[in-house]
């Protein structure tokens, strides 16, 4: 795991230099269809790195997003009018199946359908449109690291092809050095993996771009390290589940700056108030200051800031688990491939 992990900065440059054409296809094929809607087909991390493409595709296009519920069709049998919509389907493996027959049905209406895997043989490969490769070659361990990497990649060099065009190349070249920082920046979450030996329960919280890494950082520290970790936006967390936060209590914080920020300082200073414990992902001197556990991030783009703290949140996941005394490459009961209808 923590060899792949590292390799996240090398992936993405293979990504980029070996995708280009097909970035480039499959966004003027966006261009000139104008989806009315988009529908974003995916599990487990892909799904997550989904969440995160929600936010950017609202914000950089202006139209509604959905994150598919798939057993609508596969188990309930509904019929879904997928006509005038980009369906995207996301699966490491590209053998999902309830992905790959959500592909199947939008793409025979109609729908522009893409589809972003690992695998250039699957399915997922042959039933959609267009593809983008991840380029991220094999994945050993169980936990997905690269390729969730690659993911945040693919999504946002898309999404930003569709709205700037080859023109976006010179700044998508840059973003791997963020994932290189991330790696670096990673370093002192192993020195301080004994602080987490004995937790067995905590809260994930985040906001905006960031909130599809919140969910994967609780992913990775469930699958991982069998921490029962518990994933909120920022917002949703005051509705309720705040009450969780005290004393001592595991908080981890992702606090990039931008937007969110403010929310991040507020909650930030209510929870030292009580005392709980605050481990804070975060670029910004304030909130390190006041933070129980700090761990500077890179400091990037706030829509491009999750490939710079992707490797620390899998950092996170790795180190707890060593500490723990686990294998955090093979998770009891887990397969590298899971397929669901």
């Amino acid at each position: 795991m923590e060899k792949e992990i590292l390799e996240g900065p090398q992936v993405l440059r293979k990504f980029l230099s070996t995708q280009w054409n097909a970035l480039i296809k499959a966004a003027a094929a966006i261009q000139e269809r104008k989806p009315r809607f988009v529908i974003l087909a995916a599990r487990g991390t892909s799904d997550n790195a989904c969440t995160y493409a929600r936010y950017l595709i609202e914000k950089e296009w202006g139209v509604p997003v959905s994150l598919a519920a798939p057993s609508v069709k596969t188990l309930y049998g509904a019929k879904i009018n997928y006509q005038g919509g980009l369906v995207l389907g996301v699966s490491q493996s590209g053998q999902g199946p309830d992905v790959c027959d959500m592909i199947q049905s939008a793409r025979s209406q109609g729908a522009l359908t893409i589809g972003i895997h690992n695998n250039s043989k699957s399915r997922l490969a042959k039933e959609a449109e267009f593809t983008l490769n991840l380029s991220a070659g094999l994945e050993k361990s169980v936990a997905a690291t690269k390729t969730y990497t690659s993911e945040l990649m693919a999504l946002y060099s898309l999404i930003r092809c569709v709205t700037d065009g080859r023109k976006v190349r010179a700044e998508l070249t840059r973003l791997p050095r963020l994932t290189e920082e991330g790696c670096r920046l990673s370093r002192p979450i192993w020195e301080s993996s004994y602080r987490f030996l004995h937790m067995s329960s905590c809260v994930v919280v985040g906001r905006g771009f960031h909130y599809g890494l919140v969910q994967e950082a609780a992913l990775k520290l469930k699958e991982c390290a069998q921490v029962m970790a518990h994933a909120y936006s920022t917002a949703d967390f005051h509705h309720g589940p705040k009450t969780l936060a005290g004393k001592d209590f595991p908080v981890i914080l992702i606090a990039p700056q931008g937007p969110t920020l403010k929310g991040s300082i507020e909650l930030l200073d209510e929870l030292s108030e009580r005392n709980a414990f605050i481990v804070a992902f975060s670029p910004v001197k304030q909130i390190l200051d006041k933070a129980s556990l700090p761990f500077e991030t890179p400091s990037g783009p706030d829509e491009a800031d999750p490939l710079g703290m992707a490797p620390m949140i899998q950092t996170l996941a790795l180190s707890v688990a060593v500490a723990k005394g686990l294998d955090p490459d093979k998770p009891p009961f887990l397969k590298k491939v899971t397929q669901t209808k």
